[in-house]
């Protein structure tokens, strides 16, 4: 028990140094601001940013309950983010984590990726290759904003959400006619790996209907950083996207919208699979369109009406083949989901919303294996003024599911205000996942075909309690924040050890599914941010966790102690010039096979308004090649606006 506690001192210390140094800075910030007299309005354009996702309400950010962040489409551009993956990489408490086929999925709180719920425009995914969604696949091209969501949201959003929400908020059709061009290429330190992309993004309005039109295609080439090693540390890879936003303008307060997405991404490369080196090749195809009313009411009440439909197909071939891919053929993932909500004023002071969603999944793997399972859920939440200074907002939602029955999960949260700008805001809430068909029905193969998973139809959901408490604030043109947050989960879904057949190369581990684990996560979350005279500008966070695996007494696999990030900003509007340097810090993470020790990462990007619709940018990521998998890589691109 002392080296445990040792070993937490020992973290604490170092998330406080890092604390120290972005708060001081940021003092530092605030002092030449204050003399240089610059405005503080220009602090609160993020304060102002409407969140949805929280509430299913509009709130401004210092009004949500529970701790949101908003990654706005300025800062997906200057960190040259092309996909979702790379836009959440200097997110507050997540990490961005790679699993097999080079899926990126993201992980809240220390929780896992499938206890995080992936949401567009709050509408479901259906999983992909590897029973997730993967948001390496999902471009940025349409993407207004991404609201992050961190703790448990089960009482409006249902299963998965354990961990948190990521809500990826598309842009909207307007009365506007534009658009806009963007062309980049790049290549890493080695030569290899090179990667072209080009997307564009059209907007137009024809009396009552407006719409948006978006479409991207992009690239890379293969890249190994171990000479003759047999493997590819980076595939091949094509991948076109589409995306489409309509809205009809029926009466006054009455529209209705429409929309697609679809994907098709073939990714080829060599694996090292059962003694002998093969070509792997997999393409991922997604499809999902929606058509939606939107009313507003008498007295303020609005009403919500979506019907949504989404399919996924993925499919792996290896050549030499294998006896892991010996039940080869295409994945097929399809999600049915129809929602209603309404939100109002029933009494003095209290916004009521109540909801139903009723959802089927259903999974065909070839040749004639059908499974599926449905869900029907009600929910209701409260949003209150106990007091002058007191918000609450509570909030509970019932879940009947065709597998395992029904379940129950309730939300509190408030916002006391200090001072006028001074708030501490908490929360408490249970969350749930419910067992996925692959890991109820399928028979899965990891570890490039040595670990074999056999489903369990008698799995239970995994669930959670979790609570939390912080404080955050302004001052002029500082903007700062600091939460603590605790997850208990229980029944977690793991695999158990069965049996081992087969030797030497041709050897197999076989694993079942079963409720055994429980794990027990706390943290600190840090966030700051300041305006600096000149147009210069600091952004920063830090997260400390300590993670348990009750089972075992040792850290969770995989998770980091401490993540942070930290940016210098520079945006000269008179010169048309903006620019940044980025770092950020993973920490130590612990695996059975051995811990791996902690590394930092430095970025960089600038960009040159050529005419007022033509700008010039490029950039370095991983300058100091600290990276555990990728090498220096160089970009350069245009964006042109129509």
């Amino acid at each position: 028990m002392k080296r445990k506690n040792g070993l937490v001192v020992k973290r604490m210390q170092r998330f406080i140094q890092l604390a120290g140094i972005m708060t001081c800075i940021a003092a530092f910030g605030t002092a030449r601001a204050d003399a240089s007299g610059t405005s503080a309005t220009e602090t609160r354009l993020v304060m102002d940013e409407v969140i949805v996702t929280a509430t299913m309400t509009e709130k401004s950010l210092e009004d949500v309950p529970g701790s949101v962040e908003v990654i706005t489409a300025k800062e997906m551009k200057e960190m040259n983010a092309s996909t979702v993956a790379q836009a959440l990489e200097n997110s507050v408490g997540l990490i961005v984590e790679g699993s097999s086929g080079r899926v990126k999925t993201p992980s809240i709180r220390g929780t896992r990726s499938k206890q995080s719920l992936i949401l567009i425009d709050g509408r479901r995914m259906p999983v992909g290759f590897g029973d997730l969604v993967d948001i390496n696949q999902i471009p940025v091209t349409i993407v207004e904003r991404i609201e992050i969501v961190r703790g448990p949201s089960s009482s409006l959003y249902g299963s998965d959400a354990i961990g948190g929400v990521v809500n990826i908020i598309t842009k909207k059709p307007g009365k506007k006619t534009g658009g806009t061009v963007t062309a980049q290429a790049g290549i890493n330190e080695d030569g290899e790996g090179s990667t072209f992309l080009g997307s564009g993004l059209a907007s137009g309005y024809n009396g009552r209907l407006s719409y948006i039109i978006a479409g991207d295609y992009r690239g890379s080439n293969k890249w190994n950083r171990t000479i003759d090693d047999g493997v590819d540390d980076g595939d091949h890879m094509r991948m076109g996207t589409g995306a489409g936003r309509f809205i009809l303008d029926l009466t006054e307060g009455h529209h209705l919208s429409a929309g697609f997405d679809y994907s098709n991404r073939n990714m080829d490369g060599l694996r090292y699979i059962e003694g002998l080196t093969r070509d792997r090749d997999t393409e991922d195809k997604r499809l999902s369109y929606y058509l939606q009313y939107d009313a507003k009411l008498a007295d303020n009440y609005q009403a919500m009406i979506r019907l949504n439909r989404a399919e996924s197909t993925s499919e792996v071939t290896v050549d030499p083949p294998t006896s892991s891919a010996a039940k080869g053929g295409a994945k097929e993932d399809a999600l049915s989901q129809a929602e209603a909500r309404i939100s109002g004023e029933p009494f003095k002071n209290h916004l009521v919303t109540l909801g139903t969603e009723f959802r089927k999944e259903d999974r065909n793997n070839e040749p004639d294996e059908d499974m599926d399972h449905s869900n029907s859920s009600v929910f209701i939440q409260d949003e209150f003024l106990l007091l002058n200074s007191l918000y609450f907002v509570a909030g509970a939602r019932y879940d009947d599911n065709s597998m395992y029955g029904n379940r129950l999960t309730p939300r509190i949260s408030f916002i006391y205000d200090v001072l006028q700008n001074v708030r501490i805001k908490g929360s408490y809430g249970q969350g749930f996942r419910a067992p996925s068909i692959a890991e109820l029905f399928v028979e899965s193969w990891k570890k490039r075909g040595k670990q074999v998973y056999e489903p369990n139809p008698n799995l239970n959901p995994e669930k959670s309690e979790s609570y939390e408490v912080g404080i955050e604030g302004e001052y002029k043109n500082y903007r700062g924040s600091l939460t603590f947050f605790r997850n208990e989960l229980t029944d977690m879904i793991d695999a158990t050890y069965i049996r081992s057949a087969g030797t030497g190369p041709m050897k197999k581990d076989y694993y079942t599914w079963e409720n055994i684990s429980n794990a027990a996560i706390s943290g600190l979350e840090l966030e700051s941010s300041i305006l600096l005279p000149k147009g210069f500008s600091i952004t920063g966070n830090a997260t400390w966790m300590e993670t348990e695996n009750k089972e075992t007494g040792k850290d969770l696999e995989g998770k980091p102690d401490i993540t942070a990030n930290l940016k210098l900003g520079y945006d000269s509007s008179r010169h048309g010039l903006h620019a940044n340097l980025r770092a950020s810090y993973i920490g130590k993470r612990f695996y059975s096979a051995g811990s791996s020790s902690g590394y930092s990462l430095f970025h960089a990007y600038v960009s040159k308004e050529i005419t007022e619709k033509i700008d010039v940018f490029a950039g370095v990521d991983n300058i100091f090649d600290e990276s555990e998998s990728n090498p220096v890589f160089f970009y350069g691109g245009t964006h042109i606006s129509l």
